[in-house]
């Protein structure tokens, strides 16, 4: 590549040719050993990208561990799951209702004589007696209208008289001869007249002292009274103004509109005497019960449903008529196999769980559910009593992974909390 130098002649300048030389010798070496490297690098990556374990040496020396042995670390730690035992409990067969409270005694209290109010001496919205005075309306005309009945059944009473003693004459004339017959007539139609003008009058006593009466409201049972916009001085028109309500608010009703097969399931349950009705909160708490004891005589054909009536006591009043209310029935009981509601999960349209076998491998399982009850829903289809179901870390499970089960607390039903929604017969 250089021209060789003879021995024995060094021309002027040979020196720094000689040193040129050397540098471009060490840096082609560097540029050799670069590449060197490179591919020695590349090459390594490719093997450990493949899965191929790097030298011990080296991993020693870099403090790395192999892809191969971090996989066998993962699989050496599964997935810690909780789990509960499916269990078969004895259970509420029961469905809700939305029902009104209404009164047994509820009457609207009307004007049956016109007239001007005199007196009101009850607080409106209170609370009433049976008996006591609700309004007075003032009866002086119905006093003066009495006397003056009075007045004509004295007088009718003295026509009476006069026409009994006509005929008891004629009746002995007539039998001397000397009456005749027309005039023994004329007299018995005069008696007729007088008796039934003192019917009349009879009657007309009748009326006023009913008038009387009338004017003087009362309560009609014991309850509890609305407002009233009727005061004191107020014209009232006989059977046209309201002046009034009283309900009755203890003990009260619940009415509800049951289904046929709901309707036949209360009515044999009520002939063993196991029906039992509670009234919720709105946490659908039970809070009261009722007792049934009226069921309507026929289903209503615009609704196919079927009135009943239960009564329960509201010392506190904390329910009056018109409110709605939500209540439960419970005709019976019976047995359900239960899981905890949080280890549901819908699969297209499908109800699923997963479930963990005795090799600790996680399996999805299709079920049919039922009713809920509390915090657990009944199982018909696809489950077993006894079988493992995960109940946490869902959105982690795939079919066939390795899982750590942790038993959790057993399923148990709430002893008086019937199911959420209509049972199933």
């Amino acid at each position: 590549m250089f021209p060789s130098v003879p021995a024995g002649r060094v021309r002027a300048g040979t020196p720094v040719l000689l040193w040129r030389m050397d540098h471009v010798r060490a840096g082609v070496g560097f540029v050799i050993t670069g590449l060197v490297v490179g591919a020695l690098g590349i090459a390594g990556g490719a093997w450990w990208g493949m899965g191929h374990p790097i030298p011990g040496f080296l991993a020693h020396h870099f403090k790395m561990a192999s892809r191969a042995e971090t996989k066998k670390g993962n699989e050496e730690k599964p997935l810690a799951v909780r789990v509960v035992r499916a269990s078969r409990q004895d259970v509420p067969v029961a469905f809700e209702y939305t029902g009104t409270i209404i009164s047994p005694r509820d009457a609207e209290l009307q004007a049956r004589v016109t007239g001007f109010v005199v007196e009101r001496p009850f607080e409106p919205g209170g609370m009433v007696k049976k008996g006591q005075v609700l309004f007075r309306i003032d009866a002086r005309p119905f006093e003066v209208a009495l006397k003056s009945a009075e007045a004509l059944r004295d007088q009718a009473k003295a026509t009476l008289a006069f026409a009994q003693a006509e005929v008891n004459r004629t009746e002995q004339l007539a039998d001397k001869g000397f009456a005749t017959e027309q005039r023994a007539q004329q007299n018995q139609s005069n008696l007729a007249s007088a008796t039934a003008k003192l019917d009349e009058a009879e009657a007309a006593i009748a009326r006023q002292r009913l008038n009387l009466e009338y004017a003087v409201i009362r309560a009609p049972f014991d309850g509890r009274s609305s407002l009233s916009l009727t005061n004191v001085g107020d014209m009232v028109i006989e059977n046209q103004t309201k002046l009034v309500s009283v309900v009755q608010v203890n003990p009260i009703d619940v009415q509800m509109a049951l289904s046929s097969e709901d309707a036949e399931a209360v009515q044999v349950a009520q002939g063993e005497g196991r029906v039992k009705v509670q009234l919720l909160d709105a946490r659908r708490e039970p809070v009261r019960e009722a007792t049934i004891y009226r069921l309507d005589n026929r289903f209503d054909p615009r609704t196919g449903r079927r009135l009943i009536q239960a009564w329960l006591d509201n010392a506190d009043e904390r329910y009056l008529p018109g409110r709605f209310v939500r209540a439960r029935i419970e005709v019976g009981r019976q047995e359900r196999l239960l899981v905890p509601t949080i280890a549901l999960s819908a699969q297209l349209d499908q109800q699923v769980v997963w479930t963990v076998d005795e090799a600790g491998t996680v399996h999805m399982t299709a079920i049919e559910v039922g009713d809920v009850y509390g915090d657990n829903t009944a199982v018909l289809k696809g489950l077993k009593p006894g079988t493992l179901v995960v109940t946490d870390h869902l959105q982690s499970l795939r079919q066939n992974l390795k899982v750590e089960p942790r038993i959790g607390d057993a399923v148990s039903a709430v002893g008086d909390t019937p199911a959420q929604g209509e049972a199933r017969h």
